[in-house]
């Protein structure tokens, strides 16, 4: 990340003032064909609304106009403060907005650069809630992990074409692998060092690693991930014995 250069810093005036007590998490998508940024916000009285801002010509940064108020969400913060945005993004094929929350609802809204957009429409909702998912890069399946700790292979569609748990009891050749150093035992230390790694671990030494999210490194978030090529999807969660 460190060739990512700022090149300029744009300002837009949003059609209602965002409420610092209704937060709706990290909710923005970008447009690339038609250069627009959508954005989730809400209001004093708790409503969510669905906000754009158009860029300027194709290889520039600079914003055409005020933000504009595309439609509000059929939920209120004010009543339900556990709403927050687990994904949203755009959807290129769709022209559409996509929005999962973690309350386990899941919104898309065809959007109109020029003219009206259509009404939000509820699509599916997960009961256990909806912890991270994501897209593939051809947008053709969706990765989302439940309440339950169960990930889901969705279509296009909506249609869930597999499923299966995140932790697994067993091994196997279609089991998730936990990638690591070993056993200390099992390492190679040499002559001199294979008494040592045989011994006790210091227990100081493993109250540090018990703690390691006390340290404010992990945030503990479930995150999903797929590769460039969307061959492959991973996911990072915190299992229930905690590793």
């Amino acid at each position: 990340m460190r060739n990512l250069t700022i090149l300029d810093v744009q300002a837009a005036a949003l059609p209602v003032a965002p409420s610092p007590q209704h937060t709706l998490g990290p909710a923005i998508c970008v447009d690339v064909v038609n250069k627009a940024v959508y954005a989730l916000v809400s209001d004093n009285s708790g409503s969510a609304l669905l906000c754009s801002v158009q860029l300027d010509t194709p290889g520039s940064m600079a914003v055409t106009g005020e933000a504009r108020q595309v439609c509000t969400l059929p939920f209120s913060m004010a009543s339900n403060t556990s709403v927050l945005a687990s994904n949203m993004q755009f959807l290129m094929e769709r022209e559409s907005v996509f929005l999962a929350l973690r309350s386990g609802d899941i919104f898309t809204v065809r959007v109109e650069v020029q003219g009206d957009s259509e009404a939000p429409e509820l699509v599916g909702t997960v009961d256990s809630g909806i912890m991270a998912c994501a897209w593939s890069p051809d947008e053709e399946l969706l990765a989302l992990v439940t309440g339950e700790a169960r990930l889901l292979l969705m279509t296009q569609d909506f249609d869930v074409v597999d499923e299966f748990p995140l932790a697994q009891g067993q091994q196997g050749e279609e089991v998730q692998v936990a990638l690591g150093w070993g056993k200390r035992e099992t390492q190679y230390h040499g002559k001199a060092g294979k008494a040592a790694a045989l011994e006790t671990s210091d227990p100081v030494q493993s109250q540090i690693a018990n703690a390691r999210m006390d340290d404010g490194e992990d945030d503990g978030q479930t995150r999903v991930s797929w590769r460039g090529d969307g061959a492959f999807v991973a996911v990072s969660f915190i299992a229930q014995n905690g590793a």
